[in-house]
């Protein structure tokens, strides 16, 4: 039986990413267009396991997170780094100036 794995976000997000990495990929993923979401996955057993942001290098702490954590009785099993880069694209011969 495969892993119902819930992310926030949709495939080709950086939870889906580092739930490939952690988890594998075969796996089910559950979408979830917020945290709250994804939580409620867990807790009516629609997914068996979750990936949750709770800290970046750019934010820190993600404080509602951990309080999704702390006050749901939920428990973090594991520790995933993901180094993100964000880039900039733009159609051939625009400029910086162009981009709204």
């Amino acid at each position: 039986m495969e892993l119902k794995i819930a992310i926030q976000g949709i495939k080709g997000s950086n939870h889906h990413q580092v739930a490939k990495d952690y988890f594998g990929d075969k796996v089910t993923f559950v979408e979830c267009s917020s945290f709250d979401i994804l939580v409620e996955h867990l807790l009516n057993k629609t997914a068996d396991k979750a990936v949750m942001a709770i800290e970046n290098s750019i934010a820190g702490s993600i404080i509602p997170n951990y309080a999704l954590v702390f006050h749901k009785n939920l428990h973090i099993i594991g520790e995933q780094y993901l180094s993100i880069h964000h880039n900039l694209m733009a159609l051939r011969g625009q400029t910086i100036n162009d981009i709204k």
